[in-house]
């Protein structure tokens, strides 16, 4: 659609009437819509949006103007029955949301532009009007804080089109981890936040303006409740305002990371656990939820008393549903069964009629982790060879309850952003789990957000974008992991270097499984063996091991499997980086800059790669001097690149941190008092000095593997055994 697009753009530079100028243009709207605040709210952001771009009078109910948007009357008698639940029969109730599909029909009527929209409900005229804006005329809302805003000197679309947008989803949305410390951890959880729920409100009108419906977020412990849900609730009802469903995640008693429990044990209370949990959902539901999701276990690791776990989360569903007219969810974590830690009792009741009526209003997430899929063959993560198991639950869970999808966007932790690297696997593999749900009819896509500097917003952006099928003169629009860099950009070249780099990342980083090596170690990596949790890809030896009891065949196969793959990848990806870095593209500032934060991004990325095979040739090599008691050539020259590798990156990290969205002493440096999360830094502090690098090589030099050297990490707070 946007080649189309482009090329009607381009023919009108050369004369060719069939795009022009813009005189002017007007939405058409009647009083109710404008009456209606949900519609009304959207039709002035919309207004004021174009008015920005075209440099022309934008108005409301001008038939004089030249470009005529046509909304429609929405019969408020009939708008709540469009909803999915009513169009599906489903043996299990749902979580109720309009129907918002619309299609723009463009023709050209005595000398006017004529653009109609058709929707059944005012949520479709929302999506309808940024649909518009961000899919035909060259917007890019592609982040919280910035947005390009394209230059309408002309009419960039064919006068005669028609073109439909299907939701993929009934519910699509984005949780927002805030048990990790991220751009919006704060004001969302510290009612002392300088201009928080203001913050929180630009992050609702980006869901809005990619046509989300659905936002989430950890609560964590609070000292004052009641306090802090009345310092949310105005955020809460903007975005309800604005169309969008609100759910709080919290747990029933999940001890780590500082998670809200809706009860607690002896000797923290002698309150018995129902009434807990009673009393803190009446003061939770002081603010309007709409999702309560609700963590079982104590931890994502165990499975505990999986009887009273039943019992607690029926009662806990009795609750949200019929008290409190609510929904409840809860996930269904990576970890298999069986693979569980801390068993006691895995048997659970048999459930009465009623029961089984009452437990199928809890809706079910799917979760997947890291840049890894639901049909990938490898993701060697949390014990697992692969996912797939959980594709069959998936598809068990949609005969009994209301399922969503559940991945990542971003891990964090020692994976991604913090090393840094920019992983552009992601794309590819949340796109195809996107299409694959689509395929399923999987009623909801809920992203894991966990971060959006160092290029994470683009993940983000695409995932929203992705959750909708666009269907132009009767050609359903094809989707590319890459292809919304075309809008950014409006440039061949560099997509195509993009993609090529993409392609490098892809097949040396995920597929020959490099990232094994690219990504930092955490401290359930480097426990000693009986207590070894791995949770993320990692080398099937470990260091120690390859310094201690690595032999000389171990040490060619490390070679030649890994350390010359990394030096190739970056090679190749080098040259490519170095084009993006150094040719002038004549882009405006705004998609200048982000070219630069991209190349950037994807360079450090690169180093990254260097460094690994350099301390990998270093740490062989010691282990080679011991096993031919001699000296080995080079083994200076490796700590030296290494280092010289590292300092590189640190220039880079150095220029990126001048254009992150927000202040450096929220996300990038510890944090004044600790902050509201168990870590007491923001989730861009281990890359502020490349920390996890400088590690490495001095793990290497002082031959020390332990998780507790120079660990910044406070595994007691952690894991919930001290505040």
């Amino acid at each position: 659609m946007k080649k189309q697009v482009l090329l009607i753009f381009l023919i009108s530079f050369l004369g060719i009437p069939m795009s022009h100028g813009i005189n002017g243009i007007s939405i058409l709207a009647s009083r109710t819509l404008l009456e209606n605040e949900l519609a009304q709210k959207s039709i002035d952001d919309c207004v004021i949006l174009l008015k920005k771009a075209c440099q022309c009078d934008v108005k409301i109910n001008d038939r004089s103007q030249e470009i005529l948007l046509f909304l429609p009357d929405i019969d408020t008698n009939l708008v709540a029955s469009y909803s999915t639940f009513t169009n599906k029969s489903l043996p299990y109730p749902m979580i109720d949301y309009p129907v918002h599909e619309y299609t723009w029909t463009s023709e050209r009527i005595e000398g006017h532009v004529h653009l109609t929209l058709e929707t059944p409900s005012f949520l479709g005229i929302s999506f309808g009007l940024y649909g518009l804006l961000q899919e035909h005329l060259w917007f890019s809302f592609y982040h919280t804080k910035e947005s390009i805003i394209p230059d309408l000197t002309f009419w960039p679309l064919t006068e005669d089109f028609t073109w439909t947008a299907r939701p993929r989803f009934g519910k699509k949305g984005f949780h927002l981890h805030s048990m990790h410390p991220l751009e919006l951890t704060e004001p969302l959880l510290n009612p002392d936040c300088p201009n928080g729920i203001q913050q929180v409100k630009e992050y609702i009108d980006w869901l809005v303006r990619n046509q989300q419906n659905y936002f989430e977020f950890n609560l964590l412990e609070q000292e004052d409740l009641e306090r802090w849900v009345n310092y949310i609730s105005p955020a809460v009802e903007y975005a309800h305002k604005r169309g969008i469903l609100v759910g709080l995640d919290l747990s029933l008693h999940m001890t780590q990371q500082k998670a809200f429990m809706l009860y607690k044990n002896f000797p923290a209370t002698l309150v018995a656990e129902k009434k807990q949990i009673t009393q803190n959902l009446e003061t939770l539901f002081m603010a309007p939820w709409d999702v309560i999701a609700m963590e079982a276990s104590t931890t994502e690791f165990t499975q505990g008393n999986a009887a009273k776990v039943q019992a607690l989360q029926l009662y806990v569903t009795d609750l949200v549903k019929n008290k409190h007219h609510a929904h409840l969810a809860g996930r269904h974590h990576v970890v298999k069964k069986d693979k569980m830690l801390g068993k006691t009792s895995t048997e659970t009741n048999t459930l009465t009629k009623e029961q089984e009526s009452l437990d199928a209003n809890r809706a079910t997430f799917i979760h997947t982790v890291m840049f890894y899929g639901l049909v990938d063959q490898k993701a060697p993560v949390y014990g697992n060879e692969n996912l797939l198991h959980l594709l069959d639950v998936l598809k068990k869970e949609q005969k009994t309850r209301e399922t969503w999808y559940y991945p990542e966007s971003a891990y964090w932790i020692t994976f991604d952003n913090s090393v840094p690297m920019l992983l552009t696997p992601y794309l590819e593999t949340r796109l195809d789990d996107i299409l694959l749900m689509d395929s399923l009819d999987v009623e909801g896509h809920l992203t894991f957000s966990s971060g959006w500097e160092w290029g994470y917003w683009l993940i983000d952006w695409s995932i929203a974008r992705w959750s909708w099928e666009h269907t132009f003169n009767d050609q359903v629009q094809k989707t590319r992991p890459t292809q919304f860099l075309t809008d950014l950009f409006q440039n061949q070249t560099i997509v195509k270097h993009f993609n090529t780099l993409h392609t490098l990342q892809q097949k040396y980083i995920k597929d020959q499984e490099l990232i094994r090596y690219l990504v930092a170690q955490t401290v359930t990596d480097e426990l000693p063996a009986p207590l070894v949790l791995q949770l993320h890809p990692s080398p099937e030896r470990s260091y120690k091991w390859m310094r201690t009891k690595a032999n000389k065949e171990d040490i060619n196969m490390i070679h030649k499997n890994t350390i010359d793959p990394l030096l190739e990848f970056a090679t190749l990806s080098e040259a490519i980086v170095n084009d993006l870095s150094l040719i002038n593209y004549s882009l405006r500032p705004a998609q200048d800059k982000l070219l630069q934060e991209l190349t950037q991004a994807l360079a450090v990325t690169n180093l990254r790669a260097k460094h690994k095979a350099y301390t990998l040739s270093f740490l062989l090599g010691k282990r080679q001097e011991r096993l031919e008691k001699g000296s080995t050539p080079l083994l200076q020259e490796y700590i030296e690149n290494a280092q010289a590798a590292r300092l590189e990156a640190q220039v880079l990290v150095n220029n990126q941190e001048k254009n992150y969205r927000y202040p450096l002493n929220y996300i990038a440096r510890p944090i004044e008092g600790g902050g509201s999360t168990a870590y007491d830094f923001g989730y861009l502090y281990p890359v502020s000095n490349l920390h996890f690098w400088q590690r490495e090589e001095e793990q290497i030099i002082q031959e020390k593997y332990g998780p507790l050297f120079m660990s910044i990490w406070d595994v007691p707070r952690i894991l919930g055994i001290v505040d």
